[in-house]
């Protein structure tokens, strides 16, 4: 759902496997990498191949993994999300070594499908493409892995996953997803547009993270000149040369992403290409050593192998359009000029006969007006969030989001706590995953004393949000709670973590400000004060205070009023 974007990096095909030996010839694994097997996940799990012997992994642990895999977009799953499911509480190493044990036995278990089924690198776990399928389902009361259990006490991740796709009630047909769609050229279809996301990367310095972004930004630049493709800047950078062109009304028909990780001296970065209605992977670049490349030739090596995957791609005209995903990069990019387009554009569509519940997007837009000091906020009321939500059919599978946006508006520029509670709570019902929601939940709850529960919320919103391109709220969003309970060190943490992937946003600028004051680093603070009347002159730091006053118990409060009156900050 729209944030759930879990791109990650790339990999190699791995090493080859050696298998038992087995004097019974029937169930000798006899490899053969053309050999397919068909999973049930709708009722107890098992795994077939075609000819119907059964390979079904014995150990619970290794069919919970394997079936975390199958279902996953792309059949690719990050090992760190794969270590919080299953290893969530053990140690790092001990976690690490855990899942390698399970990745071997498993190869083992499915040896005959290929030694080449399973392919693992430092980030990334994945099977094989089209591999393994899934069966069709035969009727409705059956549960998704039924009986399933694992006997660990820190696999809290996993058994979260399992209720929600449990909740969710999939069809579980992704067959369809992994293959490629034939066309006879007589089908309608629609432009090819080409999304430039985030940089996934994990703590990077900022001038590797700069380094990163000037091959993303000269890619962009390349494909704008050399190509008519429209081209989506969804990072939130506000680069004027790679615009978001809300106007269209469509969002990316494809994403680029890059992954960066450090390894030893080495920078390296590489790039993907997926579909964006079905995140499948179409195209991976060769890993390049982003501190030694020259720029303009790396990135125009890969800005030509995008066009040639490109020009080979026809987009079937019924392909899910992404708009409201785009309209809300638009708001995170914290951009006036793209906050106003975007505005623009949804009253636009309302008038022209689009469902009036995208006007929630216009009404959360006046949070960052307010919170960021970008231009006035516009009046809304309580009624018309009610209104407008409930036009939307209770079967939309949009319904979460605009629930999500309408509650934290009515939280945020109301004090409606009554209404945002119940709207949030019934988002989170319908979409416990949504990370957009976790972290509205997360304020919510904090403001409401619920400091457990906010934690809860927050940690589950790092966890499915770790690669939204607007992870940096999130962070905002810890700076707050952990500011609320008093640690001073853990909010400016999370609030330097916010400033390092935008550097620009007021609202992290404001909490490592008082971090920092509150921790008696004053001249720090200081700085931070000025950069902030530097950036928003007539900012009222004082409205801010009182409002952050409101969601803190009051020992806190009164002793950040203190400190910042103390160092002259209000």
């Amino acid at each position: 759902m729209l944030d759930m974007y879990g791109f990650q990096g790339s990999f190699d095909w791995t090493s080859p496997v050696t298998t038992d030996e087995n004097p019974d010839a029937a169930n000798a694994p006899i490899y053969n990498a053309e050999l397919k097997a068909v999973a049930t996940l709708l009722g107890p799990f098992r795994l077939k191949l075609k000819s119907g012997r059964d390979i079904t992994p014995s150990s619970p642990l290794r069919q919970s993994i394997l079936a975390v895999l199958i279902t996953a977009n792309g059949q690719t799953k990050s090992r760190r999300v794969l270590l919080d499911m299953f290893w969530g509480a053990t140690e790092k190493a001990g976690a690490s070594a855990n899942l390698r044990t399970a990745l071997y036995l498993l190869k083992k278990d499915l040896s005959v499908l290929g030694e080449d089924l399973i392919a693992a690198d430092r980030n990334m776990v994945c099977l094989a493409p089209r591999r393994i399928e899934v069966a069709r389902s035969t009727g409705n009361d059956l549960e998704f892995l039924e009986g399933m259990e694992i006997r660990t006490e820190d696999c809290e991740g996993f058994e979260e996953w399992l209720r929600d796709m449990r909740l969710a009630n999939h069809p579980f047909s992704p067959v369809a997803e992994l293959e490629t769609p034939q066309f006879t050229g007589t089908e309608k279809q629609r432009p090819v547009a080409l999304g430039i996301l985030p940089t996934i990367h994990a703590d990077l310095t900022e001038s590797d993270l700069v380094r990163m972004d000037a091959v993303s930004d000269t890619i962009a630049r390349f494909v704008a000149r050399t190509s008519s493709l429209d081209l989506h800047d969804l990072r939130g950078l506000g680069l004027g040369s790679v615009p978001l062109p809300l106007e269209s009304g469509s969002g990316p028909t494809h994403l680029l992403q890059a992954l960066g990780e450090l390894r030893g001296k080495r920078l390296l970065l590489s790039f993907r290409l997926h579909d964006a209605a079905t995140k499948r992977i179409v195209w991976i670049s060769d890993v390049l050593d982003a501190r030694s490349v020259d720029i303009e030739e790396s990135a125009s090596t890969i800005s030509e192998a995008v066009l040639e995957q490109i020009a080979r791609i026809m987009v079937p005209a019924d392909t899910p359009d992404l708009f409201p995903w785009t309209a809300l990069t638009a708001l995170f990019s914290l951009d006036e000029d793209n906050i106003a387009r975007m505005e623009t554009k949804v009253e636009g569509m309302v008038q022209e006969g689009a469902p009036a519940v995208l006007e929630c997007l216009v009404h959360f837009a006046q949070v960052f007006r307010e919170n960021e000091g970008v231009g006035s906020a516009r009046r809304l009321s309580a009624d018309r969030l009610r209104d407008l939500v409930a036009t939307v059919p209770e079967a939309d599978p949009l319904l979460p989001l605009w629930q999500s946006l309408a509650g934290y508006s009515a939280h945020m520029l109301l004090g409606e706590n009554d209404l945002a509670d119940l709207m949030l709570r019934d988002s989170y019902r319908r979409a416990p995953s949504l990370s957009l929601n976790l972290d509205h939940l997360a304020v919510l709850r904090m403001v409401r004393g619920d400091m457990g529960g906010a934690e809860k919320a927050f940690r589950q919103c790092q966890r499915v949000g770790a690669s939204s391109p607007w992870r940096y709220t999130y962070d905002v969003t810890g700076a707050m709670i952990s500011m609320a309970k008093g640690d001073y060190l853990a909010a400016l943490q999370f609030a330097n973590q916010a400033l390092l992937r935008k550097p620009r946003f007021i609202g992290a600028l404001r909490y490592a400000m008082a971090g920092l004051a509150l921790s008696g680093n004053t001249g720090d603070a200081k700085l931070m004060h000025a950069r902030i009347q530097r950036l928003r002159p007539d900012y009222d730091l004082g409205a801010w205070t009182e409002s952050m006053i409101r969601r803190t118990p009051y020992e806190i409060g009164s002793r950040m009023v203190s400190s910042l009156s103390r160092n002259g900050f209000m």
